[in-house]
């Protein structure tokens, strides 16, 4: 009996100690199990999100696009995983899948690829010309690239590249609208739409880059859409070239010529299009060629009580139109607009070339045309002034009640009140709106019903910044979930080893 409890007696400590070794050596197998999973992970590309922040939300313009967007993309994301920008391009692109699940239309594959592991496909994706950090989408053998310096609010690529063009450049994240851009390109048939800007009568330049008075930003806007910007002078010209989709015209202040007028007037009868930014109480030339489509520019100046600095109008009253869609509860700023106002009604005019006008932008109620619009404080003169609400954009077309099957192309026509509502002042101080119906006007236009127009969605900032509801739930997921999940795994497998 005693020789038993001394064996027992020795046996015990034996047995801790076989214990504490077994404890020990499945705690370094675990640990070893954790990093395989971890390295698995990671080189399988294998990633877990929290649901908070809403960072695979996009917006409706680029659900549109996905669902006009027919067969298969694929989107070979070229980063390097240690880039402080590969999470929120991931997301991003999670996103787009996700949205394109949803619709009828074309079909998200994505390959991550990383330089650092992946030598033969990144030896592929250098041989077609795609830079490190950069996503290529490919579609029926066509290709678009896109660098993340262009998803990245900055100065435009032809742009100097001067330190205080570095300095002055907004940490926002512009993946969204510029990836959508590329997709709706590569549904676009091959050929490439022209966009034509009138020169030669004191108008706003294209490749201006001054940060405040420029327009170099909305024409990076339209190239980025996939069409071509090219200035033209009509001096020496007997008519509008024939690849031509839009003729703009930005804030003319020297008179066309009436030979000039009246080439841009035979290329809108033969279904061409234009956009003509006015510039306020300024006569161009084309007052009559406008009236002829039922628009008059009048010499009232927009303004309303509605306004942020007191000299500018916020509008927000839209017409039913595909160059309004997806505007609800958008604010359009206008410096000194000049009113628009329809001719169709008074001229009672009927058949098949009568313009149809749509004022697609209207201040509220307690707007007015003014007369004076530089004297303080403004108030409304009923024998003298335009009665509100007034319209700052309106468009016309002609010829769209002909028969589909007949070969002929409705002319179309395009009218802001103003040109300096999307200069690069007004646009850096993110008024989207203002670029946002300018391109759904352009788009129109060109004839794809703004279908392909810039996203509302994809300005989004580098850091998101949660609410407090977020936060508490960040909280729980670290504090709660985690810890509980970790702590059920210890107690079977304690079980388990008690167990055997």
């Amino acid at each position: 009996m005693n020789e038993t409890r001394k064996t027992g007696a020795r046996e015990g400590p034996a047995n801790r100690a076989r214990a504490r070794l077994a404890s020990r050596f499945a705690i370094l197998l675990g640990v070893v199990f954790a990093a395989m999973i971890v390295l698995l992970a990671y080189r399988r590309e294998l990633t877990f999100e929290f649901p908070i922040g809403g960072v695979r939300v996009v917006s409706e313009r680029t659900r549109d696009i996905l669902s006009e967007t027919q067969g298969s993309i694929k989107v070979a994301c070229f980063m390097d995983r240690r880039h402080p920008m590969f999470r929120p391009v991931a997301r991003l692109l999670k996103g787009f899948q996700m949205a394109s699940k949803g619709v009828a239309g074309a079909e998200i594959v994505i390959e991550y690829v990383d330089p650092r592991w992946d030598m033969t496909r990144a030896g592929q994706l250098a041989g077609y010309g795609v830079p490190v950090n950069a996503l290529m989408f490919e579609r029926q053998r066509r290709r678009m690239v896109v660098t993340l310096d262009e998803m990245m609010a900055g100065h435009a690529v032809s742009e100097p590249d001067t330190l205080a063009a570095r300095q002055n450049r907004v940490t926002v994240f512009r993946g969204e609208r510029v990836c959508a851009s590329a997709i709706a390109q590569l549904s676009r048939p091959r050929d490439r739409s022209v966009i034509y800007w009138l020169q030669g009568h004191g108008e706003a330049r294209w490749d201006d880059y001054d940060p405040l008075r420029g327009f170099s930003d909305i024409a990076r806007e339209i190239q980025r859409e996939g069409y071509d910007v090219r200035s033209l002078d009509l001096a020496g010209l007997e008519r509008i070239p024939e690849d031509c989709r839009v003729l703009l015209i930005v804030g003319p202040r020297l008179k066309v010529a009436m030979e000039e007028r009246d080439r841009i007037s035979a290329y809108l009868q033969r279904g061409g299009r234009l956009l003509y930014l006015a510039t306020a109480r300024q006569e161009s030339g084309l007052e009559a060629l406008l009236e002829q489509w039922g628009i008059r520019v009048t010499s009232f100046i927009a303004v309303s009580q509605r306004t942020l600095s007191g000299k500018d109008v916020l509008v927000t009253r839209f017409a039913e139109h595909r160059c309004t869609r997806n505007l609800n509860n958008a604010s359009v700023v206008f410096g000194q607009a000049a009113c628009l106002e329809s001719l169709v009604e008074s001229r009672r005019e009927d058949g098949m070339d009568r313009p149809h006008v749509t004022l697609l932008a209207k201040t509220d109620e307690t707007g007015w045309g003014e007369l004076s619009p530089d004297v303080f404080p403004r108030q409304f003169d009923p024998r003298r002034e335009l009665k509100g609400p007034v319209a700052v954009v309106a468009v016309s077309e002609r010829g769209s009640r002909v028969a589909k099957d007949v070969a002929y192309r409705p002319g179309r026509l395009g009218v802001f009140g103003e040109a300096s509502c999307v200069m690069n002042g007004v646009l850096s101080s993110h008024a989207n709106a203002n670029r946002d119906l300018f391109m759904n006007v352009l788009s129109w236009l060109v004839g794809v019903d703004a279908e392909t127009a810039s996203s509302l969605g994809g300005d989004a900032a580098l850091v998101t910044e949660f609410s407090d509801w977020e936060w508490k739930l960040l909280m729980i997921w670290a504090v709660v979930f985690i810890p509980s999940l970790f702590l059920l795994l210890f107690l079977g497998v304690s079980r388990l080893l008690k167990g055997a």
